[in-house]
């Protein structure tokens, strides 16, 4: 497993139905390789491309958070909602990372409370 660059953001998205939060990686424009194409819409540009396209996840799952249907993007979650399969993925140095994110106890919300 080749480890995450440090300047790539860990992106986590929730399955609305189950409650599962995946894993995503979203990497600084220097570290894409060349073969990463986005493709674009017949009268738009890259931005409609970039905001229609699929959020792929670490255990392939491809979602579309921007639209909070299925899928929605979240930084607060309790660990055991996130993907065991996504967090296989992950290199050991990596593992740590997907572990910062607000958990329940760090909230003074009293939904997350109860």
């Amino acid at each position: 497993m080749k480890p995450i660059p440090s300047d790539a953001e860990l992106l986590f998205v929730e399955s609305l139905t189950s409650g599962t939060v995946h894993i995503a990686v979203r990497y600084s424009v220097h570290h894409l390789d060349e073969s990463a194409v986005t493709e674009t819409v017949d009268g738009g540009g890259a931005f409609i491309a970039l905001a229609v396209s699929p959020t792929v996840t670490r255990c392939g799952k491809r979602t579309f958070p921007q639209f909070e249907q299925d899928y929605a993007k979240t930084a607060h979650f309790r660990d055991e909602m996130l993907c065991r399969a996504c967090y296989r993925t992950l290199a050991p140095e990596d593992q740590e990372r997907a572990f910062e994110h607000a958990q329940s106890a760090d909230e003074d919300d009293e939904e997350w409370a109860a």
